[in-house]
């Protein structure tokens, strides 16, 4: 699993689902430490689901991308 957080011109990109949070009905994006501390929060402008294959390997990846904004 990816997790990508676009926010402006800046990326990131997480491969653990414990080091993200979205909270749908507040509209809120949140990145979280290895020891579960609060880093940033962020409100969610789009979100997007997509899988990436790779044939090579015969595996699929899914990949969230979050839009956001400060």
């Amino acid at each position: 699993m990816k997790i990508i957080i676009k926010n402006g011109e800046s990326i990131k990109e997480y491969h653990d689902a414990s080091d993200v949070s979205v909270l749908p009905k507040s509209k809120l994006v949140r990145t979280f430490t290895e020891d579960g501390s609060l880093i940033e929060e962020f409100k969610l402008l789009d979100k997007k689901i997509t899988l990436d294959d790779d044939l090579e390997n015969d595996e699929t990846e899914i990949v969230v991308t979050l839009d956001v904004t400060k």
